[in-house]
């Protein structure tokens, strides 16, 4: 059997290799830990932030951005909420409500669901499928009021109708996001009565 003798003279310098080796890697160790914890602080801040868009034009140069809200894109907006508000059938009319609700002010919401309870109930107790066609809109700035004149198509208990509606929408102009980026927002809906 073979033996070793560990030299008595080399130990302390074993030693002492050994513990600047275990302290370089306790040092780096907690390097790449602050660096983790400054990349997540950075990304969550990043995230938290939402996309930046930067508009081009045809060349690939950076294109002026305007923001001023002009005639046609409250009538868009206007069109986008229709869509949302009055075309429904009994199965998406939840979905297309909470998607409507985007398009009305903030301050508001709460007011709009209560009032949507009751078309709700009808609604899925009668099975009723509705589509609405915009014919004209007319946007006041002034006065901050989209006129509507509108087809609407109605159908439940095997029965279908059309009529026509007219409808009144004030507006704001807030902050655009992802769903509204128009920045229309409505604050008061009044359906009238054709004359």
């Amino acid at each position: 059997m073979k033996q070793t003798q560990i030299q008595v003279r080399q130990y302390p310098k074993l030693i002492e290799e050994f513990s600047r080796e275990n302290f370089n890697l306790k040092t780096l160790a907690w390097a790449l830990i602050a660096l983790m914890l400054v990349n997540s602080v950075t990304l969550a801040y990043l995230l938290r932030r939402g996309p930046m868009v930067i508009p081009l034009q045809a060349d690939g140069n950076t294109a002026r951005v305007d923001s001023t809200v002009t005639d046609a894109q409250v009538q868009a907006a206007v069109k986008e909420y229709l869509n949302t508000r009055y075309t429904w059938t009994d199965a998406t009319i939840s979905a297309q409500l909470k998607r409507a609700e985007f398009f009305i002010a903030p301050s508001l919401v709460s007011a709009f669901e209560k009032a949507m309870v009751d078309t709700l109930k009808y609604v899925h107790e009668k099975k009723v499928i509705q589509r609405v066609y915009p014919r004209s809109i007319e946007v006041n700035f002034k006065d901050r009021l989209a006129t509507i004149t509108a087809d609407r198509f109605t159908e439940f208990d095997g029965l279908k109708a059309a009529s026509e509606m007219r409808l009144l929408l004030n507006f704001d102009l807030q902050d655009r996001t992802v769903i509204n980026p128009w920045g229309v927002y409505i604050s008061k809906e009044i359906e009238k009565a054709l004359q």
